[in-house]
């Protein structure tokens, strides 16, 4: 009898033991065919960085909501600066929404209008500011790079973009860019009162604006304030005699470079060729600036969460790396426009040196910045992504998926350039 018990007690210990490899066999099967995604040089994070960002915290009047875009809400915005940047006790300001499409979007983008000028996380003084939501943007780095390569280009009045954590009401609204409000003024668009500040932009939604003669460009005047008929009137004229020496049968061996800014013009177009933001093409967002006495000068530059290869579809970064900005045949008004440029040799061979000059001097800073960028907000997506569930959730990838794409529109940009 206790030989059978202990014959019975060995079986089931036996067939214990084979359920148990057989268990161990079937996960590691699976754990073969289904490995666990590794984390490469490339994608870790650097540690060292420290991930913080300032808080922002805005404390509407009667706790209301911003839900339009015309209406001011009177409010405080105070700062807590997390010994990175200054801190702000709270002060007296107004907020509304903006943006075009990105209104539309859950993760509202705001403008802050505050009752007295003052320095911001350590920018200029001022009072107009915009805190840019990022919403399609799982990167959350597409315009503070664009806008980097633009400092590196030296072009005038490119803003600056630092990432913070956005409180509303005492409530967390995920991880946003204070930037600069693009405007005339001291510290902004640093131009006198009366120069010119123009937007070619397809929404055409501005109060004072014309469709040009020529190219039927849709200009929008955001600078001076149009007091009178004949100021629009004075505006629209001299554009259209610029534009007129674009289309002209000598171009380029007119007077035209009179005109305009041709090594910021090429610097737009580098910065915008790098980034693939093909929107310029429509045109989008297309700054022009001009001070009295001197020459149109492309810029500031603006809006780029549509660039870096997004595909419109699957709305996925990275997709495509060897498109060029400029089309033979595009048909759209902003296409037309800067296409123009590119007949001229003069711009050509800018545009070649000055592509040299940046591949060879700063875009390895450009990579570096990166780096840096992404593990300053590495805790701050993290929130960001627990808040709203857009994109992937993978920062580390999102940045070396970023410097490959980056890498690989530089060595398409070498190609081209050697093209012309």
């Amino acid at each position: 009898m206790q030989m059978k018990k202990n014959y019975f007690a060995t079986t089931r210990l036996l067939v214990g033991y084979a359920i148990v490899m057989l268990l161990l066999t079937t996960a590691c099967s699976k754990n073969k065919s289904n490995p666990e995604p590794e984390i490469t040089e490339e994608e870790k994070l650097d540690e060292s960085i420290k991930a913080v960002v300032p808080e922002i915290s805005i404390q509407i009047e009667g706790n209301q909501e911003v839900k339009e875009k015309e209406v001011y809400l009177t409010a405080t915005v105070s700062i807590k600066g997390n010994g990175v940047y200054p801190d702000l006790a709270p002060i007296k300001t107004r907020i509304k929404g903006r943006g075009n499409s990105t209104w539309e979007l859950p993760k509202k983008p705001y403008k802050l209008k505050l009752d007295n000028k003052a320095s911001l996380l350590g920018l200029g003084a001022a009072k107009e500011w915009v805190l840019l939501a990022n919403y399609q943007d799982y990167t959350l780095m597409t315009n503070a790079i664009a806008m980097k390569i633009g400092q590196q280009l030296a072009m005038p009045f490119t803003n600056t973009i630092i990432p913070a954590d956005l409180i509303v009401n005492g409530t967390y609204r995920g991880s946003y860019n204070l930037t600069q409000q693009i405007e005339v003024k001291e510290n902004r668009v640093d131009l006198g009162k009366d120069d010119l500040l123009l937007e070619l932009d397809s929404n055409f939604d501005e109060a004072y604006k014309f469709k040009s003669k020529g190219l039927n460009l849709p200009v929008m005047v955001k600078n001076p304030d149009i007091t009178a008929p004949a100021t629009l009137d004075e505006i629209k004229a001299g554009f259209e005699a610029f534009e007129q020496l674009l289309l002209d049968s000598k171009f380029p061996g007119n007077n035209y470079g009179d005109y305009i800014d041709k090594q910021q013009l090429v610097n737009f177009l580098v910065v915008n060729n790098l980034t693939g933001n093909f929107e310029v093409n429509h045109p989008k967002s297309v700054f022009i600036h001009k001070a009295t006495g001197g020459k149109y000068t492309m810029g500031p530059i603006w809006d780029f969460d549509w660039g870096f290869g997004m595909d419109e579809d699957s709305h996925k970064y990275f997709s495509w790396t060897n498109v060029p900005l400029l089309k033979d045949g595009d048909t759209r008004l902003g296409a037309k426009f800067l296409s123009i440029f590119m007949k001229d040799p003069e711009i050509r061979s800018l545009y070649k040196q000055t592509w040299k000059n940046y591949k060879n001097g700063k875009f390895e800073a450009l990579l570096s910045y990166i780096e840096t960028y992404a593990a300053t907000i590495r805790d701050s997506q993290k929130k960001d992504y627990e808040r709203w569930k857009v994109g992937d959730n993978n920062l580390p990838k999102s940045k070396a998926d970023m410097k490959i794409y980056l890498r690989k529109r530089a060595a398409y940009i070498d190609a081209y350039v050697n093209g012309l």
